[in-house]
């Protein structure tokens, strides 16, 4: 995985988190890499953001997510269909325990992105 592709990981986490949960985040196509993702927020630091993410893809049966957004969507709709089913960690994630934009900052400017 490439630095732009961390990036736009993580970016897209973010937005999709903040628009609509984690529930969003993985009925959309960003919940197809979520194990790249958690790599990535490794990567610049964000332990706790990626522990967040963890612990969301842990309530998925088998611990992770499909990668296959159909199965994915599948899955989440039959498991989760309520998306106040993230609610707790959908908080945690709110309550910026880390500055993503300013990891993400420094992880560019360390990259030369």
């Amino acid at each position: 995985m490439d630095e732009r592709e961390i990036v736009d990981l993580v970016d897209a986490l973010e937005g999709e988190v903040n628009n609509g949960g984690f529930h969003q985040f993985f009925y959309n196509n960003a919940g197809g890499n979520t194990m790249e993702t958690i790599r990535g927020l490794e990567a610049i630091g964000a332990v706790k953001v990626a522990d967040i993410l963890k612990r969301a893809a842990a309530m998925f049966p088998g611990g992770m997510p499909p990668k296959d957004r159909f199965a994915r969507q599948g899955v989440l709709l039959a498991t989760f269909p309520d998306a106040r089913s993230f609610e707790v960690l959908n908080d945690e994630f709110y309550a910026y325990l880390e500055d993503i934009s300013g990891l993400l900052r420094s992880y560019k400017s360390r990259s030369g992105l």
